[in-house]
């Protein structure tokens, strides 16, 4: 069975064809096409099933009126993570600004105001420019720490080996000190092994399951040399911090290869494209080492630029394996092959035939087709690059890659086939690329630009499925309903928001896809209320309705914010999960004039409308924060099975989560686990697989409750 899937996948990549002829740009962002048309009721044609399905109960964007500091944000590349900092039963959040506009940290008082106090915490980091952020136990006391990532000065022509202003451009690592304190221990933690490079992500993990969290921290380039328009586009190494169990950490990812490796960068007829250095004599592919910043320092390193990546399990093998998201290069799969005295990662994605070349921005987890397995989601550019004349000459941006057979701007949905046998490295998790497959209702308002014929050029097909939708950076799985079944958010885009130069390169108003049930999905981005556009007015979506003006209600790609972060959480504990979006801040025109002037960024939170659906929300706590033995103590790795039974029915339903830190781009969701229930009132059983190897299982759970669940002692 495996030979016939090996084969399938290696048919997939080859036959597509070498160069595509791409189309005149065209954003069509003056008018919205009101009608879904030909393309849309083609596609929904083409389903083999009737849909039923139900009502869309509204978001809320409630920014503005919760948070104490407004939902203004600085920053080019804003995170936000939520967790319970203050261990008082509800989440908390923070967020990211740059240098001279105070982080916040925002205390939620369980009654739907969130308060800033990274002042009196100390963590508001005002000389930093503060990236992506992540927040784990690194020494299992029961409180999360917070480590806040950076990048240099974005104006100063500066790389990271002549940093102008060291606070400003490194990173920051936080020890929760409890009653609402931190404390700077950077120093103390890494000692010379601080990250001075570029930061965007972070993830934690337990690569060698010892019980205690270590950090990988994804970096890409310095902002005043990063470039997608020449074969040279170098990143900065990403940086593994194995914990030494005393809160100081060993820098290892250049010891085991996950500091990154040489970028795939190719011609129009296959070949590398190598640059020399002419003291050593080296030759490097994608990257050019005779490049110097204005004092004279070498720019960049001879790997990629990394923007996400994902710690889970994905073969079954009970340690953490690692996705990584480059930008300009190949998406990665680290199979973990790692014991407590032994650290050992092989990459998988090129025998698996998932090996594109990209522009690879964030991963989302879940078991979007309900076979209680988890599949990956990963943005991209996405169908952007379908409506634009192509780039001829070779660069690292994937509107070049995608004329060959080893590229693509495509957002993809990695489905989990189970486990199989590769040759050379044994057992592994088998997961394909099916987004072009999966069947998508378009949404009857604001359909994407690429499932209209006539915007795609003649000699191209009208994309399908997932790759005909837009940009992506932040992404999650979560579930809007409570119905039991895993439903997608994303948003991105790029350059600048619509009122601003560059706004119309990359259009993106984000994406909210309800699932089926059946594994696809409905676009019902505009009836949820949560598109990535400020102060829009839903107030008529009937497009008979003359009423109806998009213009005027600002539901158009014409006023999209220039989206970033994304993370999941239930902020105001009514058991439904609310989304949290972040934006870049940047210049716009201002009025009808060519003069530009600055403006803010918005965050953006959109609370769940909520309704009758059952739920249950699982807390997981690691014994290591009890008596030091068996897994870490946020459970970090943990998988959790929850099995019940529909009143409507006397099936027998299963779903799975698993707990994990990092994935979204530059953000972190809440690490507790929410599941739907539907119309069931008891949870059958809750079974879950620890770090450790510990089994446990629960029965007879009554649901609409937030429940701890401990980690057994040893046998």
């Amino acid at each position: 069975m495996f030979i016939l899937l090996w084969l399938n996948i290696s048919c997939k990549k080859d036959d597509r064809q070498d160069v595509y002829i791409q189309p005149t740009f065209t954003t069509g962002l003056e008018s919205n096409s009101l009608e879904p048309g030909s393309n849309a009721k083609q596609q929904n044609s083409d389903m083999n099933y009737e849909i039923d399905l139900a009502p869309v109960e509204p978001f809320v964007e409630s920014s503005s009126e919760i948070l104490s500091e407004g939902n203004e944000n600085w920053n080019d590349r804003p995170g936000v993570a939520v967790f319970d900092f203050d261990q008082d039963g509800d989440l908390d959040l923070y967020i990211t600004q740059k240098a001279n506009h105070s982080n916040r940290l925002y205390m939620n008082d369980g009654e739907g105001i969130f308060t800033d106090v990274a002042k009196l915490a100390g963590v508001e980091l005002i000389s930093s420019h503060s990236t992506g952020v992540i927040t784990c136990d690194l020494n299992n006391d029961g409180m999360q720490e917070l480590y806040v990532g950076a990048w240099g000065d974005p104006e100063d022509q500066l790389d990271f080996r002549s940093p102008s202003d060291i606070q400003g451009n490194t990173d920051t690592l936080f020890l929760n000190k409890g009653e609402g304190k931190f404390v700077d221990i950077s120093d103390q933690a890494f000692g010379g092994s601080r990250n001075v490079r570029s930061a965007t992500s972070i993830s934690c993990a337990d690569i060698n399951n010892d019980g205690w969290l270590d950090l990988y921290v994804a970096n890409v380039g310095a902002h005043d040399f990063r470039t997608f328009n020449s074969p040279s586009h170098p990143g900065h190494a990403n940086l593994l911090y194995l914990n030494n169990q005393n809160l100081t950490f060993t820098e290892i990812a250049s010891e085991i290869g996950l500091a990154g490796s040489q970028i795939r960068m190719r011609s129009t007829s296959g070949e590398p494209i190598l640059f020399k250095d002419t003291k050593t004599g080296k030759t490097y592919e994608g990257w050019d080492p005779l490049r110097v910043d204005r004092l004279g320092n070498q720019v960049g390193e001879p790997v990629q630029q990394t923007h996400a990546t994902l710690f889970f399990d994905f073969d079954d093998d009970l340690d953490v394996d690692l996705f990584i998201a480059d930008d300009g290069d190949t998406l990665k799969i680290f199979k973990n092959d790692s014991s407590k005295d032994s650290l050992k990662f092989t990459e998988v994605g090129e025998a698996l035939g998932i090996d594109y070349s990209g522009a690879w921005m964030g991963f989302a987890l879940g078991d979007y087709d309900g076979d209680v397995d988890l599949d990956v989601f990963v943005t991209n550019i996405g169908s952007h690059a379908m409506l634009r004349k192509p780039q001829d000459n070779p660069t690292g941006s994937c509107e070049y890659h995608q004329r060959f057979r080893w590229g693509t701007c495509a957002n993809f949905m990695l489905r989990n086939d189970g486990i199989g046998e590769i040759d050379g490295i044994g057992r592994s998790g088998i997961f394909v690329e099916v987004g072009s497959s999966i069947q998508i209702i378009p949404n009857r308002i604001l359909p994407p630009e690429a499932l209209i014929s006539e915007k795609i050029y003649p000699s191209l097909p009208v994309p399908s499925g997932i790759a005909a939708y837009e940009f992506g950076f932040g992404t999650t799985f979560f579930d809007l309903e409570n119905d039991g079944d895993a439903d997608l958010y994303w948003l991105g885009s790029n350059k600048n928001m619509g009122a601003g130069p560059g706004g119309d390169v990359y259009p993106g108003v984000g994406r909210l896809l309800r699932n089926t049930g059946l594994g696809d999905f409905e676009d019902i981005t505009v009836e949820a209320h949560i598109l990535d556009i400020a102060d829009v007015d839903y107030t008529v979506l009937d497009i008979s309705n003359k009423e109806f003006n998009p213009q005027l209600q600002r539901i158009s790609p014409r006023f999209h914010e220039n989206g970033k972060g994304v993370a999941h959480g239930d902020l105001n504990g009514d058991g439904y999960t609310d989304i949290i979006g972040t934006n870049s801040s940047g210049n716009i025109w201002s009025g009808n004039s060519e003069n530009l002037i600055a403006a803010q960024g918005p965050v953006f939170i959109w609370l769940n409308g909520g309704g009758e659906s059952h739920w249950i929300t699982l807390k997981l706590k690691g014994r290591m924060a009890i008596d030091g033995t068996g897994s870490n103590a946020d459970g970090i790795g943990a998988r959790v099975y929850v099995t019940f039974k529909d009143a409507n029915d006397s099936e027998t339903h299963t779903q799975v989560q698993e707990v994990y830190a990092g994935g979204s781009y530059l953000s972190q969701s809440s690490v507790w686990l929410e599941f739907g229930l539907g119309t069931a009132s008891v949870v059958n059983e809750i079974s879950v697989r620890w770090p450790s190897g510990r089994e446990q299982i629960i029965k007879d759970v009554v649901s609409d409750q937030i429940m701890e669940i401990i980690e057994p002692a040893s046998n």
